[in-house]
């Protein structure tokens, strides 16, 4: 990047062009996410756009992992005034990521998706303790969790969220919404007393 950035104008725009991503995709789907279209609408020239990311696939990952973070800053706030998470929080916490879906594959064709992973390299490729360490400082917020939780049928049942809403239309559409709602309350009920 330029001199004449600061590491907070770098920090600023990358931000930007991250969210302006996100929307684009929600609305179009990969296709959407065009690197011009992107940078007009983030007003910074194209050569900005390469000097934080190396191209569209690197651009992806990033933005996969700033809407992580994303739901992840999103599960804080559901925190009550002790800094834990109630039942009913939690339960309106995992509503809210199957709500909003801040799962950059759930706005992806199937060709898409495989087209976009496979050309990621290795240092993409999601650290294996990853699900141990995001489940345990889940359960490290519950108020009352459970005395030996599941946290792997938790995880696995999470995923099953975040799968049915990258799939939809293999679902009957009719009891959708229940099958979340229900999938949230085994959730809630194999981690929290």
């Amino acid at each position: 990047m330029p001199k004449i950035f600061t590491n907070e104008n770098r920090d600023e725009i990358r931000l930007k062009l991250l969210n302006k991503g996100f929307k684009l995709l929600k609305r179009g789907g990969l296709s959407a996410v065009n690197i011009d279209k992107l940078t007009e609408e983030a007003y910074i020239a194209k050569g900005t756009f390469y000097n934080l990311f190396e191209n569209k696939s690197e651009f992806m990952y990033h933005m996969m992992i700033h809407e992580r973070t994303r739901a992840k800053e999103k599960l804080f706030s559901y925190r009550n005034s002790s800094g834990k998470l109630t039942r009913d929080s939690l339960r309106d916490y995992l509503k809210w990521l199957s709500t909003e879906n801040p799962n950059v594959f759930a706005f992806l064709t199937n060709a898409e998706k495989k087209r976009l992973v496979s050309s990621w390299s290795d240092k993409y490729i999601e650290n294996e303790n990853n699900d141990r360490e995001t489940m345990h400082m889940l359960i490290s917020l519950l108020e009352s969790p459970e005395d030996a939780p599941d946290w792997k049928l938790a995880c696995n049942y999470m995923k099953l969220i975040a799968i049915s809403l990258t799939t939809k239309e293999v679902f009957i559409k009719e009891n959708y919404h229940a099958m979340i709602d229900s999938l949230i309350d085994q959730i809630v009920d194999m981690l929290c007393k």
